[in-house]
């Protein structure tokens, strides 16, 4: 016998049982973003490799040592996405969005990819609902999207979660912090981690989302970007921390954090739930990446929510499909009962078969180990009266449902 082939590591398979908890929060999600006027965007898996090294940045952990990079047969380079606010900024221009709305609200959701180690909630295929505003200078935009957050996570019932906040400043708060930065980093650079020493050099903003320890400890004593923000930035940042008040969301300061992802400008925030020190959600302001991919002068922001991390974290609540087993005992009613069953199906029963020619002493076993409630049989009998015997498996209670009643007898079984 041949090695049974199983995943590739760092890929899942997410079961029925776990299927249904992610449709709940999904569903959850989505309805909160159309109520917010967002409108559902889906952008390919495979992207050209040099939109994320324009976007996400040449010099981040993502670009550097993560993706999934291949050639195709017309040797073009090719990459798996590692994340989709770039693909969705690519459609936005690709199609003229811009023409079509001033302000553009769009959401997405699916797999991203990245070769990071495998560890508790981190895979190399990973899912992310996600939403963009394209268009949006104002920090109402902002707070919008934050909002939405927190409205997402009570509606889960969800209350001890934060965000962390910062603000990475405009391009020419950035230059001026990252000059200020490398200064001090340089001196302390010989006790930092190799993959620290090339960033000092080449991108030295990702140093502050290092996690090695020594790096860590070094980066509490680096100077802050709030103590350089131009006017406007601190304007901006302000005006934002205002309107979270109003709002009655909960956040704080973290100096250091930067996401970890080149295109940010002004506010980053991430959501953290119980003091859990990895981020369930992220995002920020992006004012530069439409004009660096070829578009005009364009303010966004946008976030992201990690669904595998946080469906391995709530449990919501989950209203158990209606299942009904419908068993055939012989071929007349086979051919002319799954006519009929075919004919009343909706949207909310599960109707169930088995068109194994067996017992129905075997089908009633089958209902019992699947922990099928209800079941609808279908001999001779039953055909000359027009009629399905059901029997509930739990209480023993049976009765005939005609054939003109079926519809009727599923409906009641919804609404019981």
């Amino acid at each position: 016998m041949e090695k049974q082939i199983k995943s590739v590591r760092g890929m899942r398979d997410i079961l029925p049982d776990e299927t249904r908890r992610w449709k709940a929060l999904e569903s959850l999600i989505f309805r909160v973003l159309e109520s917010f006027g967002f409108e559902e965007i889906r952008v390919p898996i495979v992207e050209e490799l040099k939109l994320f090294q324009r976007s996400v940045g040449s010099f981040t952990d993502i670009v550097q040592k993560e993706m999934y990079v291949f050639k195709d047969r017309g040797d073009r380079v090719l990459a798996l996405r590692p994340e989709a606010t770039a693909c969705v900024v690519r459609a936005y221009l690709e199609h003229s969005l811009n023409e079509k709305k001033r302000i553009t609200r769009l959401y997405y959701s699916g797999p991203m990819f990245r070769y990071d180690r495998p560890q508790k909630d981190r895979y190399r295929q990973f899912y992310q609902i996600g939403a963009e505003i394209i268009g949006g200078q104002n920090p109402y935009f902002d707070a919008e999207l934050i909002i939405i957050l927190a409205k997402i996570f009570e509606k889960i019932g969800v209350a001890d979660y934060v965000f962390e906040i910062n603000s990475v400043g405009c391009n020419q708060c950035k230059t001026s912090y990252s000059a200020k930065l490398k200064q001090f980093l340089q001196n302390r650079a010989s006790h930092m981690c190799q993959d620290c020493q090339t960033r000092i050099e080449n991108n030295v903003l990702r140093v502050l989302d290092c996690k090695v320890v020594s790096c860590k400890s070094i980066i509490k004593e680096a100077p802050v970007i709030q103590d350089i923000l131009c006017q406007g930035c601190k304007a901006h940042q302000e005006t934002l921390y205002r309107i979270l008040d109003n709002h009655r969301v909960p956040y704080k300061e973290n100096w250091q954090l930067v996401r970890g992802l080149d295109y940010y400008t002004k506010t980053v925030f991430e959501l953290k739930i119980s003091n859990n020190d990895n981020a369930v959600a992220g995002g920020g302001r992006y004012d530069n990446l439409v004009h660096e991919l070829g578009g005009p002068e364009t303010a966004a922001c946008g976030f992201a929510i990690g669904m595998d991390r946080l469906c391995n974290m709530i449990s919501p609540e989950i209203k158990k499909d209606i299942t009904v087993f419908v068993v055939f005992l012989g071929e007349k009613s086979l051919q002319q009962g799954v006519k009929i069953v075919n004919g009343v199906r909706n949207d909310h029963v599960r109707i169930v078969a088995d068109y194994t020619d067996r017992s129905l002493k075997s089908h009633l076993k089958s209902a019992d180990r699947e922990d099928i409630q209800h079941v609808l049989i279908l001999g001779e009998n039953e055909l000359q009266q027009e009629s399905f015997l059901y029997r509930n498996m739990k209480s023993g209670y049976q009765t005939m449902v005609k054939f003109s009643e079926l519809s009727n007898f599923f409906k009641g079984l919804e609404n019981a």
